[in-house]
């Protein structure tokens, strides 16, 4: 005897009810494929039913279908997940484990000749950084409180945009000048005050030094994964 328990397995009775009181469960079945980019902390899982994307701090999961028809969410997910998986994006760190990159996906994808699937990831990149973002982020510093609120008025002012009668042809600077011209609008009367502090020159220095470092280690990643690709 090791000392240790042995982990009971669950019996199906206990399996059933957990299924039942689960209040999100996707079944892994044979089609399902997902892959894990180590530099991004991002996992996108694809099945017959869903795409789910997952960052460090939440998941996003779409329907294949809704009412309108097959979820264009669901299509572009599935086709960035089966380019990612037919371009080996893989490297191998100092201690031998073997992951996959985001930055070496996009690298590869860009030294193709045709363009068509770097084009078509650049634009789903787009949309994925929207997700990855701190969209749903809340605090209550002064700081945080006030980025709630103006992503707030900023959403506001786009659905506005959107959503009002065009009386004539709008191009998208027009569009994007009369966003920010509305949001404007939306803040008239709202009180001045410092929400980010000015930083010391200690705090200047670290952060060069930090991005340096952040530099060479992205460096040497790439390069790693360079000579990976030639071997």
């Amino acid at each position: 005897m090791n000392g240790k328990k042995q982990e009971k397995k669950p019996t199906a009775s206990q399996m059933e009810r957990r299924l039942n009181n689960a209040i999100i469960h996707i079944d892994k079945t044979k089609d399902t494929q997902s892959i894990f980019f180590d530099d991004k902390g991002l996992r996108i899982t694809i099945t017959s039913d869903y795409a789910i994307i997952a960052t460090t701090s939440h998941q996003h999961i779409f329907n294949a279908i809704t009412p309108s028809g097959i979820s264009r969410s669901y299509l572009y997910t599935q086709r960035f997940l089966e380019i990612a998986l037919d371009n080996d994006c893989t490297y191998t760190d100092d201690k031998g484990n073997v992951g996959r990159s985001y930055a070496k996906l996009f690298a590869l994808l860009k030294e193709k000749e045709d363009k068509v699937e770097y084009n078509l990831c650049w634009f789903i990149d787009l949309w994925l950084f929207n997700i990855h973002a701190d969209l749903y982020s809340i605090d209550e510093t002064e700081a945080s409180a006030f980025i709630v609120y103006e992503k707030y008025l900023h959403n506001m002012a786009r659905s506005q945009e959107i959503l009002k009668e065009k009386k004539e042809d709008l191009t998208n600077i027009q569009f994007a000048e009369n966003v920010i011209a509305t949001e404007k609008k939306y803040m008239e009367g709202l009180e001045e005050r410092v929400i980010f502090k000015k930083k010391t020159d200690e705090e200047q220095k670290q952060e060069e030094i930090d991005a340096m470092q952040q530099r060479f280690a992205e460096q040497t990643m790439e390069e790693k994964a360079n000579e990976q690709q030639h071997d």
